[in-house]
């Protein structure tokens, strides 16, 4: 029987996604099925409080073009919320997961034993089957937020670091948002601009802090 193919025969892309749901002529004859997403909830921790009344926002960024499944994403929700609930309680941090699973992954199977050119199909019908979903993200892109007290960085930073074994792809930790400006040398992450996909240098910041 055929086993698993390993992830990184799907992680690379460049083409427009086959969305099961969204497809222009929504011609569902071709991917009829497959299995559902394994992440459900991509919100953790306390969401009454806004992302501004954190110390800080820390997240994650990817650094190459790539397709993440689901269940990379729901491995990555689990490795910052259950060590968050645990040691600081549901009520004080706040975590965002940003992709969302819309890319059907096809897989034409193919056996590998003897005789097997007489019991297959071969590439006659090498659309595939729809197998799992997953999330398409570009270089740059943060795919989650993690909002806590300065007295959580050191665990968040580990968090993130454990969370990022998860993505197929290279990643950093990242700040995104602080409350005070005394914040940003205590934290000693880069700065970063999650909508325009940039770093924020330092000097720019200080410039704006002399001019109000």
């Amino acid at each position: 029987m055929a086993t698993k193919r390993p992830w990184h025969c799907y992680s690379k892309w460049d083409s427009r996604p086959y969305q099961h749901k969204r497809s222009a002529n929504h011609r569902r004859e071709y991917a009829r099925g497959g299995a559902q997403s394994k992440i459900n909830r991509f919100w953790g921790g306390n969401k009454q409080i806004s992302w501004d009344e954190w110390d800080v926002v820390v997240g994650l960024k990817v650094e190459d073009k790539v397709q993440i499944s689901s269940s990379a994403l729901e491995a990555l929700r689990i490795a910052i919320n259950s060590a968050f609930i645990k040691k600081v309680g549901r009520k004080n941090f706040r975590l965002r997961i940003r992709p969302q699973c819309h890319h059907k992954i096809r897989e034409n199977r193919m056996l590998a034993f003897a005789g097997a050119d007489r019991v297959q199909s071969g590439m006659r019908n090498s659309f595939g089957r729809a197998t799992t979903v997953c999330a398409r993200v570009n270089a740059g892109q943060v795919i989650c937020d993690l909002g806590i007290q300065m007295k959580q960085l050191d665990l968040a930073k580990k968090r993130l670091n454990v969370a990022s074994k998860k993505i197929p792809s290279s990643c950093q930790i990242v700040l995104l948002k602080y409350k005070k400006p005394e914040y940003l040398k205590r934290v000693g992450l880069p700065l970063y601009n999650a909508e325009k996909k940039r770093p924020i240098p330092l000097y720019s910041v200080e410039i704006a802090q002399l001019t109000k």
